[in-house]
Order: structure tokens, then sequence, then C-alpha cells
């Protein structure tokens, strides 16, 4: 396919996903669901065959083959020669150009479309109404006759109270590629938010062998024969005794160096990007619902503070009859602004803001600051932390969720990033939104403590109901009752006493018999 062609036919498939409008309204419904979730399948399966098509044809370096067309050294062309050659070259670049940038924006429509399949997939379940046989959505090849092993097609969708999953930030996410657009969009405390955010799921682990590159020197024949060889990085590894096995005992290391990688929270620049987006953007609209009811509950005064912004934005609109050479605008809407507050009894002749004013001004800053920052990171780091909690290791490495490219655990480096929430902010998600969410003290402590028990569960076969133990991890490193923990992961008490109840005896016999043995190995 000509270049053009595809760069063409890309742009014109995300700018028709940029048009369509995701209805999710009937989602809760299994035709509305299927529906949705159908639509983004099929986008997917097209985008990533546009992807595979690039990459083929060299779209990851666009700019490698420019070399050739670049000046040449002075004095070998003529100037004429040398104009054309810049002048091929320049075309040549704005090529390179556009095959990046369409890449990127299919890269980009990947990631979201990916984060929003997963969210659908953790949401609701497919449930045979005759046999009660649950089917995931990823499980379904096709969509207009699905049938159940037993042979009947009526199904129920089943909701999944327990799973993580936030359909609300699908509408926000980039789903055709436009994240440079959608970002140049926010808000200036949008932007600081997207920056935090992206910062945590940046989060580096410790550096871990990646390869290990090598100088050997292997007596061939009589002759010792020098060699340039790589090897996979692994922990503890003997590399001179692999190498060993496959050149021989007279093998020597001449040279070796180690090549590090540092693998992030979530290991993809355009998954982190999608989400940051969605959850400022959903923030930003649901902050903006709230506000002016949050700010009249905790200011003395708001529609002093209401009259002040208007008087404020009044001035900046002001334009003056007759302006001189030599005045400045700026300054006359100053003093514009000055004499609307004396009018309106805001100001005094001083100059000084009156009181009751100026407290609630900077308290309303306090107050958007937190709420603008605080909102999207605490809501972000609260549906990994529960991921992490209600999943089994064996599941993270197979299926990301929500989360593509989410690294399956964390060493205390990346941990570090999960501070404790604000509890203001909790209590907005709590009262506002009705979040099932609750102050955690020592939250890294948590996490580390599901990631340890995950270690000495291999191996063991414990079969364990994932949302309970998460929920039980929690009310065993806090204070936090066992009732209040259940409600979070929505599941029932006695599960969650049961994981608890497990956890506090793994690896300590049950029987009198495993008592016995364990008393004569001390002995």
């Amino acid at each position: 396919m000509n270049e053009s062609v595809i760069i063409g036919s890309s742009e014109k498939f995300l700018d028709r996903i940029k048009r369509e409008t995701l209805d999710l309204s009937e989602v809760s419904q299994i035709k509305g669901f299927l529906r949705v979730y159908q639509y983004l399948k099929e986008n997917l399966e097209e985008l990533q065959e546009r992807k595979e098509i690039m990459e083929s044809k060299g779209y990851k370096a666009p700019y490698r083959s420019l070399a050739r067309y670049g000046s040449t050294t002075p004095g070998e062309v003529m100037v004429e020669e040398l104009h054309e050659v810049n002048r091929h070259s320049q075309y040549f670049r704005m090529k390179a150009s556009a095959k990046k940038n369409i890449l990127d924006r299919v890269k980009s429509s990947i990631s979201s479309h990916k984060i929003a399949i997963g969210n659908l997939e953790e949401y609701a379940t497919l449930k045979c109404s005759s046999c009660h046989k649950s089917y995931r959505a990823n499980e379904i090849s096709d969509f207009d006759n699905i049938t159940c092993t037993c042979g009947l097609s009526d199904f129920q969708l089943e909701i999944n109270e327990s799973g993580v999953h936030r359909l609300e930030i699908i509408p926000h996410l980039p789903l055709s590629g436009n994240y440079m657009a959608l970002m140049s969009e926010l808000s200036p405390w949008g932007r600081e938010s997207f920056k935090k955010v992206v910062k945590v799921l940046k989060q580096e682990k410790k550096g871990v062998v990646k390869t290990v590159s090598l100088v050997i020197r292997v007596l061939e024949s009589g002759r010792w024969i020098r060699k340039r060889v790589s090897m996979e990085g692994v922990d503890g590894q003997n590399y001179e005794k692999e190498l060993r096995k496959k050149y021989g005992s007279n093998v020597r290391i001449e040279f070796l160096q180690f090549h590090r990688v540092k693998p992030t929270i979530i290991n993809d620049r355009h998954t982190r990007n999608a989400l940051a987006l969605a959850y400022v953007r959903f923030s930003e609209k649901f902050i903006q619902n709230i506000l002016n009811e949050i700010l009249q509950s905790r200011l003395n005064n708001l529609k002093k503070v209401k009259l002040y912004e208007k008087l404020v934005k009044q001035a900046k609109l002001f334009e003056p009859t007759l302006l001189e050479e030599f005045e400045d605008l700026e300054e006359l809407r100053e003093e514009e602004l000055n004499r609307l507050l004396l009018e309106n009894n805001l100001k005094d002749k001083w100059g000084h803001l009156d009181r009751e004013l100026d407290q609630n001004l900077k308290r309303k800053a306090l107050i958007e600051k937190k709420l603008f920052k605080g909102i999207p990171l605490t809501l972000i780091m609260w549906d990994i932390i529960k991921y992490y909690l209600s999943t089994s290791y064996d599941r993270r490495n197979s299926y990301s969720g929500p989360f593509p490219n989410l690294r399956v655990t964390l060493d205390r480096n990346q941990v570090k990033v999960f501070q404790d929430f604000d509890r203001d902010v909790v209590d907005v998600l709590r009262d506002y939104k009705k979040e099932k969410v609750v102050f955690i003290p020592h939250i890294q402590k948590v996490l580390l403590k599901k990631f340890e028990l995950e270690q000495k569960m291999k191996g063991m076969h414990m079969k364990t109901n994932p949302a309970a133990f998460g929920a039980a991890v929690i009310s065993l490193e806090s204070e936090i009752p066992v009732e209040t923990t259940s409600s979070l992961f929505s599941v029932s008490k006695k599960d969650v006493l049961s994981e608890k109840k497990n956890m506090e005896t793994m690896g300590k016999p049950t029987n009198t018999k495993a008592k016995q043995f364990m008393e004569m190995i001390k002995k």
C-alpha cells in the first residue's frame, strides 16, 4: 500500500472515531454492553493491523533514511545542486514527520481502546440463564451468535460488584489518539494534576539486568579466538558456567558489561498519558459540578466571593473610550477594578480588601488546589491499589485489566509513591460521589504485605477469594474493621474472616500429626 494512502486512510479512520459519540447510557443492559464492547473491539483490531503495517514499513524510525538526502561537504557540488538537494531533504523530512505523527496517534488510540475494553471486561460478565456458566466478553468470538456450551443462547449481564472498573473515564480517553489536543484543553490545575498522575505511573523499579555483553576467548583448533556474545540477564546466574556449557572448559571472559533497565509501574508512555488524561478530565467535570456546593458549606459568605469575581471579570473587559499614547491599558483596568470594589464596599479607601472577603478568597484557593490536585490522583491510586489487592499474582501476570502494561508486582521504591490519602479528599469522594474509599493509614505497608503473602503462597496451591483476600490484608495491617473492608470490596464479612484466618495460619501446622512432625524436626 502507498505511504500517502496509509497515512490518509489512518487519519480518516481516527477522525471517524473522534466524531462518533460513545453512548454508555445502556451499558448496564446486555445489548448496550455488547454494542459498546464490539465497537471498541473492532476498532482495536483495525488499529493493530494498521500499526503492524506501519512498523513493517519503517514508521518507527522514519528519519533514519534521511542521511542520504542531506547536504554534502561544501565544494563537492555546485550551489544549484546543493539547493536542489536541500529542497528534496526538506520534502523527505516532512514525509518522515507525517509517518512519525500518525504512528504516534495510532499507538495512543490502541492504548486508550485497551483501557476502555479492560474496564468493560472488569465491569460485567455474561451468565447463561440455563446452566449459570459465566463468560467474560473477551471469551466471545461471535457477538452475533453467542451460544453457551450447554447449547442455549439465553444470557444475562451479571455486574461484577467486587471488580475494579471505572466506566466514567471511557468518554474522556483519547480514543482517536488526539491526546495532545486534549492536554492543551486542560485547565491550569488540570495540567498540574496530569503531571502528578504521570509522575506516579512513571515511578521506576530498582534497576534489573536485562542483557549482558561479553567479550570471550575460546580455544579452537589450537588457536585462541576472540568473540563477542550477548546473554539474557538473570539474577544470580553464573555466566562463566553457562559459557563453558556452550564453548567448552577453555573459555575465558575478557570483558563483561551489564545492561540494566528500570521498569515503571505502567511501562508504556501512551498508556500512562491516556490514563492520566482520562482521570484528570473526568475529575475536572466532577469538581465543576460539586464546587459551588462545597464552597457554600465551607465559606462564610459565598455571595461576596461571587460578587468579587464578577467585578474582576468586568474590569478585565473594560475598554476606555479615549486612550492616550502614554496611558497603559492594564493600569486603567486596575484602576477600574479598584473603583468597582470601592463602590461595592469590598475595599476601603486605604486599599485594603474586606477582611471576610480576603479570608474567603484564600480559603477558596486552598480548597480548589486540594480538590483539583487531590481528586484525580486519589482516584487512580485507589483503583490501582484496589486492583493489586483484589487480584492474584497469576491473574495480573496473564491479564492486566483496566491498567494495560501494569507491573505484576512492585518493589519498595515503586510502592513509596502510594502516599496516604488526604482525609478531606476522601471525605469529598465519599460524600459527593458515594465512592467506596476510606483513609487507610500506612497504605504502603498494606501493599508490601500483599506481595509478601503472594510470594509465600507460590507452590502451596491455596484456593482463595481474591477480593476477600484483599479486604483481609487491609484489616490485618490496619485498625480498619472487617465490616468496613468487606464493604470496600463488596464481599461478605464471612469470606473476609475466612481469608484472614488463612493468612494467620499460613505455613503453620493445622492438625495433630503435622504439629508432632514439626516438634520432631525442632528436636
